[in-house]
């Protein structure tokens, strides 16, 4: 269990030389007075590995000394002028400058294992303004901050670097403050910043090599667009892993669909990109990847699916017992299937993946290949299109509930693949692949319910057939079985026309 604080941080940054002085801030949307301000000193030892990978992921690692929050401060992207802050006490068992294990195992798929060490001194001296409400609370914070930060040099020792800047973080405020506040300062010719963090401006030309590179636009080649689909989706995968590692609601499902992503891309494209026994490598180890956090996924699923069904079946006696048996049932899956899933990814077999994958897109990226031209990409499409009708008809035409099952999912996992690679190449025809997505998110809806209801079947026969439970939590479970083969029946039938409705959208995509 983490012990570590969680925050969310809502900043942004300006640029301000010495002179410039810092406009009012009275009398803005539901401020109170004139702000309230001290003086606080600041020194934090900053961490990174080597190749500055925590830097490039765009996360910060720091020991704070001074102020309120002294300690040790994990900072995590969590989307625009947003980060997450993870917060732990100085360890008094520790070496000061031995970053604690709870934050280096949950930074495990940035650095590869890789040791973390200091790579920066920055000291501030923070001139604090605390924008406040009739009741005192804070709204939102203006901070100007003296910037001195010494960074290590092979040549002279240090490198000795000294700025202004402002930070503006919201507080209890709305964004209507922060756009408000944002205005005065521009206003006063204090412009955003460019770089997002101390470290990042500290380190200069050190961190230049970790900036991304542009992303592809609309007509630019097929190559391109694969490239930059998959870098964002090995991106998403590391961004899962850091929430599964935090228990995070629906990580495991962000990082098995990331992977699943990668994998259906390079099953359909990765030949034209790499050499075949790459590829194949590299979609075996993501298949299994997938596999391995599999038990994790279906508990957090099935559990909810069935409270949830059994919560609307007003029908069924004794809900109540019912309800205890489900909990019982699914957390006992759940002691083992997280642990499981952990295992992953602490394994070396999980790291030499991720490796496996910077390799590959920074040998797709310098090679001089043209990856599959568009002609080739249309055909892919129109290929994956008549498997996934073959796959359709043939599981309308089962004639036993089994066999229906077994094609269903057959045809489910083939339009995933389809799904994915329509999205790897929306830039092609943006229009056109937006309403196919949207009519392949109605068909997929069906599929993966059919599938939910198909795994419910499952787990509700496991449980009826252990030993030593009532018969009035059987016969609760036997309804809901019911429900469930009833739900499969009921969806079936509609799996043919979704069908055929996506198609339709979708074939404008590749003609």
């Amino acid at each position: 269990m983490s012990t570590a604080t969680s925050l969310s941080e809502v900043e942004r940054k300006y640029e301000a030389t010495s002179e410039q002085q810092l406009p009012t801030f009275s009398g803005l949307p539901g401020v109170d007075g004139e702000p309230r301000r001290d003086i606080v000193q600041l020194s934090a030892l900053y961490y990174d590995t080597g190749e500055l990978l925590l830097l490039r992921a765009g996360i910060t690692l720091r020991r704070r000394e001074g102020g309120d929050d002294a300690g040790w401060h994990l900072k995590i992207p969590a989307g625009a002028d947003e980060r997450t802050e993870l917060q732990l006490a100085p360890d008094t068992e520790l070496p000061e400058t031995e970053v604690p294990g709870e934050f280096a195992e949950l930074l495990t798929a940035v650095t590869r294992g890789a040791a973390l060490n200091p790579v920066a001194l920055i000291s501030t001296d923070r001139d604090r303004q605390r924008l406040v409400d009739a009741a005192g609370t804070t709204l939102a914070e203006v901070v100007s901050d003296v910037v001195i930060a010494a960074v290590p040099d092979a040549g002279t020792g240090s490198d000795e670097r000294v700025w202004r800047e402002i930070e503006v973080e919201l507080a209890a405020g709305d964004r209507k403050l922060f756009d408000a506040i944002d205005s005065r300062l521009t206003d006063a010719g204090i412009a955003r910043s460019d770089a997002p963090s101390k470290l990042r401006r500290a380190l200069g030309d050190a961190a230049g090599g970790t900036s991304r590179p542009a992303r592809a636009k609309k007509g630019s080649a097929p190559r391109k667009l694969l490239l930059d689909y998959l870098a964002a989706q090995k991106d998403s995968l590391v961004t899962a892993d850091l929430g599964v590692r935090r228990d995070l609601e629906e990580s495991v499902h962000d990082l098995r669909v990331a992977a699943r992503r990668i994998r259906s891309i390079l099953q359909v494209y990765g030949p034209s990109l790499r050499d075949q026994e790459t590829v194949d490598e590299l979609i075996v180890e993501l298949r299994w990847v997938g596999q391995a956090l599999g038990a994790a996924r279906d508990t957090e699923v099935q559990w909810s699916r069935l409270v949830d069904r059994l919560g609307h079946a007003e029908e069924i006696p004794g809900r109540e017992v019912v309800r205890a048996r489900l909990d019982e049932y699914f957390s006992g899956l759940a002691a083992t299937a997280r642990p499981a899933a952990l295992a992953a990814l602490n394994s070396q077999r999980y790291l030499d993946l991720l490796a496996g994958l910077d390799t590959f897109l920074a040998a797709v990226e310098s090679s001089e290949g043209s990856g599959p031209p568009k002609k080739a990409v249309r055909k892919s499409l129109r290929s994956l299109s008549k498997s996934v009708r073959k796959r359709v008809r043939k599981a309308a035409a089962a004639t036993t509930r089994d066999e229906r099952d077994e094609l269903t999912h057959r045809a489910r996992k083939r339009a995933k693949r389809m799904r994915y690679a329509l999205e790897s190449t929306r830039s092609l025809a943006p229009k056109a692949s937006d309403r196919a997505h949207k009519k392949f998110k109605g068909f997929q809806d069906v599929l993966g319910e059919y599938q939910d209801a198909v795994v419910a079947r499952e787990h509700i026969l496991a449980m009826v057939a252990e030993d030593q439970h009532s018969a009035e939590s059987s016969l609760g479970l036997g309804m809901l079985l019911q429900r469930e083969l009833d739900r499969g029946d009921t969806l079936a039938p509609q799996l043919k026309p979704e069908w055929k409705s996506a198609k339709k959208v979708a074939r404008k995509v590749w003609k």
